[in-house]
């Protein structure tokens, strides 16, 4: 069986701003975990982390969810402020988690294939940029 090979050219690395807007500070020691840039860094850190820190992150996250989305529509994507985006990286964080919670009660896709084997294309161009 041939196997793929599959090189990936190198990425600019991103630094995330630690801070928080003032009515959403309460979720700032999640920053550090979970306010990732890129989709396969969030998707790397829910298969590292465990299911008990997936779990709190979750319930910390799920009552927020609406006005953490209404914050930030005040704002254009394309135009996010530091601390918006650091919001916006847990929101997408959450959105990754979700099915580790919902549908398989573990961080791995039952019956999946390693994650590591999955390269998510950090260009794809019906992304927003942010």
């Amino acid at each position: 069986m041939e196997q793929k090979v599959i090189v990936m050219p190198k990425r600019e690395a991103r630094t995330v701003s630690l801070a928080l807007p003032e009515a959403f500070s309460d979720l700032a020691c999640f920053v550090g975990i979970w306010a990732l840039p890129t989709e396969t860094q969030r998707n790397t850190q829910r298969h590292t982390v465990g299911m008990e820190a997936i779990v709190e992150f979750k319930e910390a996250m799920l009552p927020k969810v609406d006005e953490i989305v209404a914050w930030l529509n005040q704002y254009e994507l394309a135009s996010l402020p530091e601390e918006a985006k650091t919001l916006m990286y847990l929101l997408l964080s959450f959105a990754e988690i979700a099915p580790a919670v919902e549908f398989y009660q573990q961080p791995a896709v039952i019956d999946g294939y390693d994650p590591r084997r999955f390269v998510a294309d950090e260009t794809f161009t019906m992304r927003p940029a942010i």
